[in-house]
C-alpha cells in the first residue's frame, strides 16, 4: 500500500504522548450519531464516505514512531470502516436495548493509531426506513469543525450519488500535513522566542490548581469518567447580554467568560483562575474545508483579588482576551514544555475548566437529504476529561448551554445547580454591572451552602 509520511503538528504530537500514556484510552473519541428516517439508500452513503475520505487525507492517516520520533502516514487507498447491522429481526424493546449496547461499545473503544484509518462507522438499522449512523473519530485527525466538513461533502456526494448526477466537490487547496509543516516552521524561528516571553509574563505567579468546592475527595487519579447536564438560556437574557456586551465594547464570548470566572471564584474561594478555552487556528481561507486537527487551547487568566466591579473585570478579560489570541502561536504542548508546570496525574496541567462558545457554523438539528431526513442525536458519550466544561452553543436566534463535570468529584445535582447560579449571576451582570463581583447575585432555587458564598476576605 503506496504511503507518505510526513510531521504532526505540534498540537498531534501531545495527543500521541497522551495515547502513549493511556493506549486504551477512549477519551480522545469524537462521536457523532444521528437518526436517518426515510429511504435510505446504503450503497450511496458507502460512496459519498468513500468520495471524501478519498479527499481529506486525515482520513486516510495513520500514526507511527521512528526511534520514538512521530510521524503521521497518509495511505493512498483504505478500506470504508463502515459496519452494518440489522436489528429488525427484535422486538422493540431488545431493539433499542441491543443499539443502545452497540453505541455504548463503539464509543468507548479506543483507536490503535498505528492502524488506519483513525475513524469508524456504524449503521444500525432499526425499521425499514430508520437507522443509526454513529461516527466515531479520534481527535489526532479531527476537530468540531472538520465534523461538519465532512458531512456536509458526506451529504453532497449522497445526494448526488442518489439523483445519478455526481457532485464535483470544488479542489482542495491545501491538505491538513502543509498546516503541521507550516506550524513546526514558525515555531522554529524567532516569533517562538516572543511567544514564550508573553506566555511567561502572562502566567508567572498563577496558581496551580483550581480548588472547586466537589461533592467528593479527587481521586489520586482520574477515571475521566463524566456527564452532561444541558440547560437553557432565556431568550430575554440573551438579548441582554448582547446589548451590554455592545455597550461594552466586548463580545458575548468575554461577557460570558467572565461571568463563569466569578462563578468559578465564588466556587472555589479562589481570587486568581485559570480557564482554557479552544482556538480554530483556520485563519487562512484555504484551511476552512480541511479535515484535521487545528483546535488547539489558550489558558485565560482572570484576577479578582481586588473584588472589582464586574465591568472593571470584564475590561480586564476583554485585554486578556485580544492579547491571548495574538499570541496564540504557541501551542499548548510547548507552553507546557515551556513553563514546566507540576504534572500530576489527577489534573489537567495550568487549568481544570475549560470554556466555549462555539464560534463554527451550527450544523442544523435536521439535514434533509434526497427521501431521507438525517436528526442529529444528543452527545451520548460518558466520560469528561476536565473537572467541568461549560460549552454555549449560539445559533437559530438563541443561547444554548451545557455543562460538562465530572462524576468522580460531582453529583448531578451540584452540577444543575452551578447551571442555575451561571444564568442568574449573569441576569444580575446585566442589570448591575456597576456592583463589585462579591456583591453579584447567585440566587436560585435549590441553592446551597458552599457554592453561594461571597469572595472571602474581598
Amino acid at each position: 500500500m503506496a504511503s507518505n509520511r510526513v510531521p504532526l503538528s505540534v498540537t498531534q504530537e501531545q495527543l500521541w504522548i497522551l495515547d502513549r500514556l493511556a493506549p486504551d484510552s477512549p477519551f480522545y473519541n469524537t462521536v457523532v450519531m444521528g437518526r436517518l428516517d426515510g429511504a435510505l439508500d446504503p450503497e450511496a452513503l458507502n460512496a459519498a464516505f468513500r468520495g471524501v475520505m478519498a479527499r481529506q487525507e486525515m482520513l486516510r492517516s495513520s500514526v507511527g514512531d521512528s526511534g520514538g520520533e512521530p510521524f503521521q502516514e497518509i495511505h493512498a487507498e483504505v478500506g470504508l470502516p463502515l459496519e452494518r447491522t440489522d436489528l429488525t429481526d427484535l422486538d422493540p424493546d431488545e431493539r433499542q436495548a441491543e443499539a443502545d449496547r452497540i453505541v455504548d461499545a463503539e464509543v468507548h473503544r479506543p483507536f490503535d493509531l498505528t492502524s488506519p484509518p483513525l475513524f469508524r462507522l456504524q449503521l444500525i438499522r432499526l425499521a425499514d426506513q430508520e437507522h443509526l449512523l454513529l461516527l466515531v473519530v479520534h481527535h489526532i485527525v479531527c476537530d468540531g469543525w472538520s465534523v461538519q466538513v465532512m458531512f456536509q461533502e458526506v451529504g453532497d456526494l449522497y445526494s448526488g450519488f442518489v439523483a445519478e448526477q455526481p457532485v464535483e466537490l470544488p479542489p482542495l487547496r491545501a491538505q491538513f500535513a502543509q498546516y503541521a509543516q507550516e506550524q513546526r516552521r514558525q515555531l522554529a524561528g524567532p516569533r517562538r522566542d516572543a511567544l514564550v516571553s508573553y506566555w511567561k509574563r502572562q502566567l508567572a505567579g498563577a496558581p496551580g490548581t483550581l480548588e472547586l468546592r466537589t461533592d467528593r475527595p479527587r481521586p489520586a487519579e482520574a477515571s475521566y469518567r463524566g456527564d452532561r447536564h444541558l440547560f437553557p438560556v432565556p431568550d430575554e437574557l440573551y438579548e441582554k447580554l448582547k446589548e451590554f456586551s455592545r455597550k461594552s465594547r466586548a463580545s458575548l464570548f468575554m461577557t460570558c467568560l467572565a461571568g463563569f470566572d466569578v462563578l468559578l471564584a465564588r466556587a472555589s474561594g479562589q481570587y486568581d483562575i485559570l480557564v482554557g478555552t479552544p482556538v480554530g487556528n483556520r485563519d487562512r481561507a484555504e484551511w476552512g474545508p480541511v479535515v484535521g486537527y487545528f483546535a488547539d487551547t489558550l489558558v485565560m487568566r482572570a484576577r479578582l483579588e481586588d473584588d472589582p466591579t464586574f465591568q472593571e473585570l470584564l475590561n480586564r478579560v476583554r485585554t486578556t482576551t485580544l492579547q491571548g489570541f495574538v499570541h496564540r502561536g504557541l501551542p499548548f504542548r510547548s507552553l507546557v514544555e515551556e513553563l514546566t508546570p507540576e504534572r500530576r496525574p489527577d489534573r489537567n496541567p495550568f487549568f481544570q475548566v475549560m470554556f466555549i462558545l462555539q464560534n463554527i457554523p451550527p450544523r442544523p438539528r435536521q439535514t434533509e437529504l434526497p427521501g431521507l431526513t438525517m436528526t442529529r442525536l444528543d452527545d451520548v458519550r460518558k466520560t469528561s476529561i476536565f473537572d467541568l466544561r461549560l460549552d454555549l452553543f449560539e445559533f437559530g436566534g438563541a443561547l444554548h448551554a451545557q455543562l460538562e463535570y465530572s462524576t468522580d468529584l460531582f453529583d448531578r445535582s451540584t452540577a444543575e445547580r452551578l447551571a442555575d447560579q451561571y444564568v442568574q449571576l449573569l441576569a444580575d451582570v446585566c442589570a448591575h454591572p456597576d456592583r463589585r463581583v462579591s456583591a453579584l447575585s447567585l440566587a436560585a432555587a435549590g441553592s446551597a451552602a458552599g457554592f453561594n458564598d461571597d469572595l472571602e476576605g474581598a
